[in-house]
């Protein structure tokens, strides 16, 4: 009835979810992907962050740029 925070924790990383959305269900989507980012920041070894990081940073700015390119045509 009420598990613990390491019983939530637990579940939450064999679900893949965040603990906000095993708390609170009815988190949006985007939150959703905000949540899965930090998650997916948190997991990778600290030495590999600011790769991690600077590869999403690359992504995005690819993305915008083609995002943009499709806008024009």
């Amino acid at each position: 009835m009420n598990p613990s925070y390491l019983i939530l924790r637990a579940l939450a990383k064999v679900l893949h979810i965040s603990l906000d959305t095993l708390i609170n269900p009815d988190v949006s989507l985007e939150d959703e992907g905000v949540n899965q980012m930090k998650m997916l920041y948190s997991s990778c070894p600290p030495e590999m962050r600011d790769t991690l990081l600077h590869h999403t940073q690359e992504t995005v700015k690819e993305l915008t740029e083609l995002s943009e390119k499709f806008e024009t045509n």
